[in-house]
């Protein structure tokens, strides 16, 4: 899980390059692009994501806003459910093809979001990184209305070992893709960190692309381990 060092990244409409030692990145309408290896993982059927269901929240929200809770083991997450938004959606993962690009989520599922293997795993300690389309061709996506989340919601990423890691807000914030926050999104951190990413602003009709993007941080505020 470790970001390959001089990468070039694309994830949901986001390209990554590495200009005189400093990343750069903006996202466009060809998606996020990394290292050139490949990842099995990134071509995953999405007929093989699970279902999602709705885990309780195990505290109220303004219980959780001051918690910073301790890094949890590295587990795969399997899905993203954010409550006040209603977004209850799988997760796959965003490997890298052979040409060093990240497939998007399919425009065909658009309630499947996507997590960036070379980030760490959300729970874990870092900055991990979650990319969903806003809109497709025919209508709304699963990050439609991540403009409207707001500092201290939850967001819960599910993970394979039935382990949920619940996130807090902290700040929302929409950015031209030319400025796009690079050391903010991927930088290192020391606690267990989550950026939610999604196109924003005005449409581009020229260039067949959103203007700006959305982002959303936010940190590790409670680890729910089931008991049974």
């Amino acid at each position: 899980m470790a970001e390959p060092p001089g990468h070039k990244l694309i994830m949901a409409g986001a390209v990554l390059v590495s200009l005189a030692g400093i990343a750069l990145i903006w996202f466009g309408v060809t998606g996020m692009a990394a290292t050139p290896e490949p990842s099995p993982v990134s071509a995953t059927a999405t007929s093989a994501l699970p279902k999602v269901g709705a885990p309780a929240l195990t505290e109220p929200p303004d219980v959780l806003v001051g918690r910073v809770a301790e890094p949890m083991r590295t587990a795969r997450p399997t899905a993203v459910y954010i409550p006040k938004l209603g977004v209850s959606a799988p997760l796959m993962e965003l490997g890298v093809d052979a040409k060093g690009a990240i497939e998007n989520p399919p425009l065909d599922h658009p309630n499947v979001a996507g997590w960036y293997r070379y980030a760490p795993v959300p729970g874990a300690r870092g900055a991990a990184v979650i990319t969903g389309h806003l809109d497709t061709r025919t209508g709304p996506a699963v990050f439609a209305n991540l403009r409207s989340i707001r500092r201290g919601d939850q967001v819960q990423v599910m993970r394979a070992d039935r382990s949920v890691a619940i996130f807090v807000v902290d700040r929302v914030e929409q950015v031209a893709k030319s400025a796009f926050p690079s050391r903010k999104v991927f930088g290192k951190v020391k606690y267990a960190g989550l950026r939610l990413v999604t196109c924003g602003g005005a449409f581009d009709r020229k260039a067949h692309s959103y203007r700006d993007n959305t982002i959303v941080y936010a940190h590790l505020a409670h680890a729910y381990h089931p008991t049974s």
